[in-house]
């Protein structure tokens, strides 16, 4: 694959989480920093599969060359070998970003996914922020490329512009977990509880069942007599989410604010901390904590590991954007490991759980999917790197065979 070599432009630009904020002038290409941790020697071959998207977000994976893409700006896309056809019929999002910039910051349409049925019923699953500012779940059939059938089975309580991730992860047949993110500037002094409040869907993972009603086998919480389609609470902005079948595991990757960023294992009824306690402080340096690590662990989840990249200001976060662990890879190095997206980074990364080393991978763009194609070649949704035009794309990613 070419990678473009890109001019220096005189800018400046401050990353926050998931989204760019400029100063000064419109910035073309989105520059590729140096890499936080080693390089893997990783070898593998980087094929381009489609290119003309904004952001493309999620995707649907019906063989190996046959997808569902959604992009960001509130359109979906059916790849069948080399044809590429928009859907249309689709129910207005909404976006925010900077004024005069074409960057989006929150909402938008976000994650898309089969239902585990899908040969036989036919049933697409895509999670966004509608017109409304209320984050929904809705399922929907196709005839000829056009929506027939629509059903929107979630809608949260309140209205939700600072949540981002809204991935869908299958449980099985009849379950799917869903993650509302709450990326609000937080701090000591000032704490926003949406993520505390189980009164309120932000900051939470919910599990629901395939049409979207609360399972009767879901946590019920102190206050409460019957369940919610509240699973875990106390998150901040789960970007990357997924569920392993073989441990019956559901693994999350969460911003943290500046550092902090968190590699969770989800428990049933968890409350992760947010923004009671982080490892991470507030963008302009100041505390997020209102309570100390030591009164966190009494009550709260820790999670099994966290990144924060050094720097002269007190931390950068990796700002992870998707989660996939990867087995049965003919990229051998990968398998049983964990593969991501860093925004702030603007490459993948690479997590192995065994040995806590985290390592940056020769990918550049900020990755916005990772998903893993049935003969075991590896799918990525990478954004565009000039905010003027479409130009995001989908790779593939495998082995290098000599």
């Amino acid at each position: 694959m070419k990678i473009d070599k890109i001019m220096k432009i005189n800018i400046q630009f401050l990353s926050i989480g998931a989204g760019i904020f400029l100063l000064g002038c419109i910035e073309t290409r989105i520059l590729v920093p140096e890499a936080p941790f080693p390089i893997a020697d990783d070898s593998f071959v980087i094929d381009t599969v489609a290119t003309g998207f904004t952001i493309p977000y999620g995707i649907a994976i019906v063989g190996e060359e046959e997808y569902f893409i959604t992009d960001r700006i509130g359109k979906m896309f059916h790849l069948n070998g080399n044809t590429i056809t928009e859907v249309t019929g689709l129910p207005a999002v909404v976006t925010f970003g900077v004024p005069g910039l074409p960057a989006i910051l929150h909402g938008g349409l976000m994650d898309i996914s089969l239902h585990p049925d899908y040969a036989s019923n036919g049933w697409i699953y895509i999670s966004y922020l509608d017109h409304d500012g209320f984050a929904k779940v809705s399922r929907l059939t196709l005839e000829n490329h056009t929506i027939d059938r629509l059903e929107t089975i979630f809608v949260t309580r309140d209205q939700n512009y600072t949540g981002n991730g809204m991935r869908i992860a299958w449980q099985d047949e009849f379950h799917f977990f869903l993650n509302i993110g709450n990326s609000d500037f937080s701090t000591s002094t000032n704490p926003i509880m949406h993520a505390q409040d189980l009164n309120h869907d932000a900051g939470k993972i919910h599990r629901l069942r395939e049409d979207g009603s609360v399972p009767i086998d879901n946590p019920v919480f102190d206050g409460s007599t019957s369940p919610t389609s509240i699973w875990s609470y106390g998150h901040r902005d789960v970007q990357g989410l997924f569920y392993e079948r073989s441990s019956d595991t559901l693994f999350g990757l969460e911003h943290g604010p500046k550092g902090g960023d968190e590699f969770n294992v989800i428990e049933k009824g968890g409350n992760y901390g947010w923004p009671l306690f982080s490892f991470g402080i507030n963008y302009d340096g100041a505390s997020v904590s209102t309570i100390s690590e030591d009164s966190a662990s009494v009550f709260t989840v820790f999670p099994e590991h966290t990144w924060t990249v050094p720097t002269r200001s007190g931390g950068q976060a990796l700002a992870p954007s998707c989660l996939l662990k990867v087995s049965g890879s003919t990229i051998s190095d990968w398998n049983g490991c964990f593969v991501f997206g860093s925004l702030a980074y603007r490459r993948m990364m690479k997590y192995d759980p065994n040995s806590g080393e985290t390592v940056a991978l020769d990918i550049p763009g900020r990755v916005r999917t990772i998903k893993q194609l049935p003969g075991g070649d590896i799918l990525a949704l990478v954004e565009r790197d000039d905010l003027r035009l479409e130009n995001g794309k989908i790779i593939k990613i495998r082995h290098l065979t000599e």
